[in-house]
């Protein structure tokens, strides 16, 4: 059967950490990302992130941005309604209610240019199918749809395709493969090896019991023929690291758009 991959969902994190928001389209920015996606980040006194690996409040933290307005609001599990702060304007606020949830020093930094992301150079965006994230959510009782793709973070997710059809978008280690989103060149660089925080609940931090274990017997057995992922090492690994070439500075993704291997 003759496939048709689209882009279906893009998500950016304007604060590093925290929540996602849904965009119709994206550009391309300086550093092989998307512009504003990790613009901001949170760092403790020793200039170390603060983020869901090292801290579980982390997940008992909701935000909404204006990108326009440029704003952000912040709602605690412990507040009453939403803090908004301008993030310029009220840089000095925001640090002041980011150290309060977290009870310390914290400071929120600012980098244009991808700086920001896990892996810069090789990880400019991360992708993933909707099948993928619908067959995670049958391995756990506590997770549905939603809940796996706030838990997994993908900024690209496609639809048209099954589960794990991604995994067509890397290779062995140390190689590549070439594809486009629409008029835009990537490569795929390396699956996504996971960390702990797709095992906690995105809102109160709980850990699901045995979560490595249970996906990495199930990522195994699910396996499609053509996933080089064996040659990885392991099977805790969900979406695809890509990097965007600087060729590719300014031009447009949208949803919609199709996803073809060059």
């Amino acid at each position: 059967m003759e496939l048709h991959p689209a882009l279906s969902k893009i998500i950016i994190y304007p604060i590093k950490s925290l929540d996602g928001i849904e965009l119709d389209k994206a550009s391309v920015s300086e550093g092989g990302c998307l512009l504003r996606d990790r613009e901001y980040a949170m760092f403790n006194e020793e200039r170390k992130f603060i983020n869901g690996k090292s801290n579980p409040l982390v997940h008992t933290l909701r935000s909404q941005f204006d990108l326009v307005k440029e704003t952000v609001s912040f709602k605690s599990n412990t507040d009453k309604g939403w803090r908004c702060f301008h993030l310029k304007d009220d840089i000095n606020e925001i640090q002041e209610y980011l150290s309060d949830h977290f009870a310390e020093r914290i400071v929120l930094l600012q980098n244009k240019t991808g700086r920001f992301l896990d892996i810069p150079d090789l990880g400019g965006v991360t992708i993933l199918s909707t099948a993928s994230l619908k067959e995670v959510s049958t391995w756990y009782p506590d997770l549905d749809l939603e809940e796996s793709r706030k838990r997994f973070r993908a900024t690209l997710e496609i639809e048209a395709v099954p589960a794990f059809w991604e995994d067509n978008l890397f290779s062995v280690p140390d190689n590549r493969i070439e594809f486009k989103i629409g008029d835009v060149k990537l490569f795929g660089e390396s699956p996504r090896e996971r960390c702990v925080v797709p095992t906690r609940n995105t809102q109160t931090a709980e850990i699901t019991h045995a979560f490595p274990k249970t996906f990495a017997t199930n990522r195994a057995s699910t396996l499609p023929e053509s996933s080089k992922l064996e040659s990885h090492g392991h099977y805790y690994f969900l979406s695809v690291d890509c990097s965007i070439p600087p060729s590719e500075t300014g031009k447009e993704i949208a949803i919609g758009d199709e996803v073809s291997i060059v």
